[in-house]
């Protein structure tokens, strides 16, 4: 968490207000979010101009004129717009895991590890309490992004997903589906929130073995991704711990899930109670019913 509907709504708020901007100055702290000297970073950034803002899986990608900045927001990044014309808030929410979270727009403080200011006198904010985000900076070159992202699965929202890729990379895979979802090598973005959700939508338990799943199976699970993923991006993303969107605001996904975060309650479908066991180390939420094992 974030995961891809997270980081999309972050790109989407963001690039209409920071698109041809120009950074004035950068203000770092001495956090190991970063993957780049924290010097060499501040030189590189003064002076580029925003030529984009792009997404792939889970990292989030600015062109400059220079270099590319990359960053992946681990599991507690949060990336805020703070406008000089807007009011900062002082309001926070407490959660039990992290402990306080800042909501809306707000004054930088001690878990705020980067600040990109530009010549509009808005400030581009990073924030992580568990600091397992991270940031790097890559040479524009064709090559080096190609280096860099070479291991990242197809990402659902690309001409490179499509059902004859989707299945040439099902094929041969022996471990359990909620194991290969999870895999960024496999489809992008994809992380246990929607790993949940996207296998409820296509009836499979998350214990099956890729190997028995049917062809119709296979399809399902083709066209749910990119269906859960999508309505997750309508609803802004999931709010539960850290998330938070580009202007401070809460996603509301959540209010939308079927099975995560749902065990002992009944499924809305058939009434049965949603179970959870663990699958690659990872709490995991399915109907019994809705998602039998054997089918």
């Amino acid at each position: 968490m974030p995961e891809l509907p997270e980081v999309e709504t972050i790109r989407r708020g963001l690039l209409g207000n920071i698109e041809g901007l120009r950074i004035s100055n950068v203000e770092v702290s001495g956090s190991r979010v970063f993957q780049v000297d924290p010097k060499i970073l501040i030189k590189s950034l003064k002076g580029n101009q925003i030529e984009g803002l792009e997404r792939l899986g889970k990292f989030l990608i600015f062109p400059l004129e220079e270099m590319v900045l990359v960053i992946h927001l681990g599991m507690t990044g949060q990336l805020t717009l703070r406008k000089l014309s807007a009011k900062d808030s002082q309001e926070f929410l407490r959660d039990p895991l992290t402990g306080l979270q800042r909501i809306r727009q707000h004054v930088p403080d001690r878990h705020t590890h980067l600040q990109i200011h530009f010549d509009n006198k808005s400030s581009l904010v990073y924030r992580d309490i568990r600091m397992f985000g991270k940031i790097y900076l890559i040479s524009l070159a064709k090559s080096a992004r190609d280096c860099f992202f070479g291991k990242v699965g197809l990402e659902p929202f690309s001409k490179e997903y499509n059902i004859a890729d989707f299945l040439l990379r099902l094929s041969g895979r022996k471990l359990a589906v909620k194991s290969l979802l999870l895999d960024q090598s496999f489809v992008a973005g994809i992380g246990n929130i929607y790993a949940d959700e996207i296998l409820f939508e296509s009836s499979i338990h998350p214990l099956r073995s890729v190997t028995t799943l049917s062809k119709s199976d296979r399809l399902k699970l083709y066209k749910s991704i990119k269906l859960v993923l999508n309505k997750a991006i309508q609803f802004g993303g999931t709010s539960l711990r850290d998330y938070i969107k580009s202007d401070g605001g809460k996603g509301s996904f959540q209010e939308e899930l079927f099975v995560y975060g749902r065990v002992g309650e009944k499924c809305f479908q058939c009434k049965t109670l949603i179970e959870k066991i663990v699958v690659s180390q990872r709490g995991t939420s399915f109907c019994p019913n809705c998602q039998p094992y054997n089918s």
